[in-house]
């Protein structure tokens, strides 16, 4: 089986990797990172790039976990991960999640919220 994980080069997306990483390794299963930009990458404080993205696929080759990675475009972060992650059969949806004020939630939405909410697996909410 698949555990996907919705990943962010932030300390957020670093805890639900590291948490779903360790979880495969347990249960020797793979990981699927999806890594969602809206923008052109290159614009997108969301998309792994550069030396980010060596170091992560470095250390989970060193650890031994099998994983792929997928960057995707999609306007809807949320609809883009659970979409990727029924694609590939995952058994379970990985996130990071950070604290919101009620306001923060009616101005601006929630992904998190919304991967909760709408997944047909189950869900893990990570904080770092």
């Amino acid at each position: 089986m698949t555990i996907a994980v919705a990943y962010r080069p932030d300390d957020f997306g670093r805890a639900a990797l590291d948490w779903a990483a360790a979880e495969a390794r347990t249960k020797g299963e793979s990981l699927l990172i999806i890594n969602v930009h809206r923008v052109e990458p290159r614009l997108d404080t969301g998309h792994a790039k550069g030396r980010h993205l060596q170091d992560l696929t470095e250390g989970l080759a060193k650890d031994n976990v099998p994983y792929e990675l997928r960057q995707v475009e999609g306007e809807n972060v949320a609809s883009t991960v659970l979409f990727e992650a029924e694609q590939a059969s995952a058994s379970l949806v990985v996130i990071g999640v950070r604290p919101r004020s009620p306001v923060g939630k009616i101005l601006m939405g929630s992904v998190a919220q919304q991967i909760l909410l709408d997944s047909a697996v189950p869900v893990v909410a990570v904080k770092p």
